[in-house]
């Protein structure tokens, strides 16, 4: 038996504008390319079911934008890793990004409203509690409008009995030092990705949108105040250690941040300088 097969399969349940995106670039470098598996074109995870016994057997971690249940299309037992975000910081921070974002099936209704009318306009859909609808499980995909009572009570069950972190955007660090911690990583060293540009800060949008926002969103405020709970029981249990590891890894990360930035720009800069010497044509 292969050391992957015998180690639950992670599924990273990649909530969308929560740092997943960054938080995905770090887990690549967490794992050979043979033991990670990217199906951010799946919804349900279904695609476990086809994948040869020999394959599924070097799998260490499943990544997407994927509803809870994705586990149950798996021979290998299952354990799951996400992060939640402020639910309406999320709000704000997806409807500038589908504004830019001319692929997104929404980028039409975005461009054409404010934010307050988009999210009335969207109602029960996304992005309005989406955090507890994917986390609820992919048996609420077919009632997609539909939020309620019940999907926030599969949603808290889930994050307390299938998941071995439960990160918070917000302390994106020390979840990292968690996931570190709990899945056995190496540092995660990273440099933000995915980072909205185009939108306000939180604190100037005015106070009638975001009580509508809260208004549309307060099945994802009560999971992601529970979600909190859970993450500072957590790191509670780890120890006084917890915090000076955190210190440390700010510390090297952010020189990691400053060599990166600087090798960014020297590749960059190097890519230039070749191309206007030698332009490269291309022939169809």
């Amino acid at each position: 038996m292969s050391a992957a097969r015998s180690q639950p399969l992670i599924i990273f349940l990649h909530l969308p504008k929560t740092a997943g995106t960054t938080l995905a670039r770090i887990i690549k470098r967490q794992y050979d390319s043979i033991a990670i598996l990217s199906l951010y074109e799946s919804m349900l995870g279904e695609e476990l079911d086809t994948i040869p016994q020999n394959q599924m057997d070097r799998l260490r971690i499943v990544t997407g934008h994927l509803y809870f249940g994705a586990h149950a299309f798996s021979s290998r037992p299952g354990t799951y890793v996400t992060m939640l975000r402020e639910p309406i910081d999320r709000v704000i921070s997806h409807y500038y990004f589908v504004r830019h974002e001319p692929s997104n099936y929404l980028y039409d209704l975005a461009r054409k409203m404010s934010l307050k009318e988009f999210v009335e306009s969207c109602g029960k859909q996304e992005p309005n509690n989406d955090q507890t609808r994917l986390l609820a499980g992919r048996g609420h995909t077919v009632r997609f409008g539909i939020c309620s009572d019940e999907m926030l009570d599969m949603a808290k069950r889930n994050l307390t009995e299938h998941f071995a972190v439960v990160g918070i955007s917000e302390e994106f660090d020390r979840s990292l030092i968690l996931m570190k911690r709990i899945l056995g990583w190496r540092n995660p060293f990273y440099s933000k990705q995915n980072v909205g540009q185009h939108r306000p800060r939180k604190e100037d949008i005015p106070l009638e949108t975001l009580r509508m926002i809260e208004t549309h969103n307060t099945l994802d405020i009560e999971l992601y105040r529970y979600a909190k709970e859970l993450f500072q029981e957590e790191i509670r249990v780890q120890g006084e250690s917890f915090d000076l590891e955190t210190q440390r890894f700010r510390k090297l990360n952010a020189s990691y941040g400053r060599l990166y930035l600087f090798t960014s720009l020297t590749i960059d800069n190097l890519t230039r300088r070749y191309q206007s010497r030698w332009p490269i044509s291309i022939h169809e």
